[in-house]
């Protein structure tokens, strides 16, 4: 086997089970909210469009995607973010999912022949960035996200050596866990460091269109670049996960510039993964469509309204800018506070040591739960008002 698969670590939900395996509680009774899984219903357009072509899955998808699916990419980016041109031949490619997409891209694009190739990741993180990078054969720089930086991570201490070595800088933005999204003056920094120093800014936006309705969106990495030149360091994922609650559906795209896209349409030739037909059309009519992700936003701030409400004893509790989690800084230990949880009220959290590392002396996850708010209104409110009652106990 490779060697590499020694050097991967337990996901964060194994450290999780193994947290509260010695609590017996009754498991249908439990209200999980450890899991970034939107609960919304999935838009009936979509469904009825997988089932009315159900017949097609017969049929091989080709790697490239087929041309209707490029162009609602490409309908939305200009739509979403302002972008005057793109093509759908040279510069988008379908993947499944961010995750599959974003771990596959990084197989695909470490060099090992160059000294200690190295991937920038923000800490505290989604472990996909981490596993990839270790698969890759990569070395692996993580840069703290703080609380007394607003969870802004720190990309201006970047030592220059780690720099000169780096292929990959990874991006989360709106952020897991945090929620904070990275504006356009970062951005433009970021893209400076890369012409300067030659890498990569790999974006994850996944959570780019859950935000308060009445706000502005996030900002998203194409704003400050442009995709079609040709020495373009930008390569960007998008999903329907969440903005449509397409989870299980595992429909996303790529963006970045022609000879990446290239590259890694190649690569994807022999990885396999494709979307079917019918998942094709309904992903375009998905992509087309801002009803539904409206609609989605408007639940979203509903939700977060009752969460904010029932977490009453919280100080300074506020919703974060972009993203679907509440990232709680807690009175005590951050394991400590989820396993007490779950044995008084059968609430399950995650711990946010378990989602980053310790680094410069510091796991920036530890003392904070993530929360994901994404539950009916019912049990939001019976959930976080049980977050609140440990909250003030302990």
């Amino acid at each position: 086997m490779n060697k590499n698969l020694d050097s991967l670590t337990e996901y964060p939900f194994y450290f999780l089970r193994e947290l509260l395996s010695t609590v017996e509680n009754n498991p249908e009774e439990t209200l999980g909210l450890h899991i970034g899984e939107p609960k919304n219903i999935p838009p009936k357009e979509a469904l009825n469009l997988l089932n009315k072509h159900s017949d097609l899955y017969s049929k091989y998808p080709t790697s490239k995607g087929e041309y209707f699916l490029r162009e609602s990419y490409c309908n939305w980016l200009k739509s979403r973010f302002g972008i005057k041109s793109i093509d759908s031949d040279k510069n988008v490619l379908p993947i499944s999912g961010s995750r599959e997409g974003i771990f596959s891209f990084i197989q695909a694009t470490i060099d090992t022949s160059k000294k200690n190739p190295t991937v920038i990741i923000p800490n505290p993180f989604y472990k996909i960035y981490e596993g990839a990078a270790t698969m890759a054969d990569a070395s692996t720089y993580y840069v703290n996200s703080l609380e007394e930086n607003n969870f802004k991570p720190n990309f201006k201490d970047i030592p220059e050596n780690v720099l000169k070595d780096c292929q990959l800088l990874i991006l989360c933005s709106p952020s897991n866990p945090t929620g904070y999204c990275i504006d356009k003056d970062e951005y433009l920094y970021l893209l400076n460091l890369a012409e300067r120093y030659d890498f990569l800014v790999c974006s994850d936006e996944c959570y780019t269109d859950i935000y308060e309705s009445s706000h502005a969106s996030p900002p998203g990495l194409l704003e400050s670049c442009d995709i079609t030149e040709n020495n373009s360091k930008a390569v960007v994922f998008h999903s329907l996960s969440k903005r449509s609650n397409l989870a299980g559906l595992r429909s996303g795209f790529i963006t970045a510039n022609e000879s990446i896209i290239n590259d890694l349409l190649l690569y994807r030739t022999y990885h396999g993964v494709t979307l079917s037909l019918p998942t094709q059309m309904a992903s375009s009519w998905a992509w087309d469509d801002s009803s539904h992700v409206e609609k989605n936003r408007r639940d979203y701030d509903k939700k977060y309204e009752i969460a904010i409400s029932a977490l009453q004893d919280v100080p300074k509790i506020m919703r974060p800018p972009g993203g679907f989690y509440i990232w709680l800084k807690v009175p005590s230990d951050d394991q400590l506070f989820a396993k007490r949880l779950y044995e008084e009220s059968n609430v399950i959290v995650l711990p946010g040591s378990y989602l980053a590392i310790e680094n410069e002396r510091v796991n920036p996850g530890k003392g904070f739960v993530r929360i994901a708010i994404v539950h009916e209104a019912e049990i939001i409110e019976q959930a976080l008002t049980a977050v609140n009652q440990t909250y003030t106990k302990v």
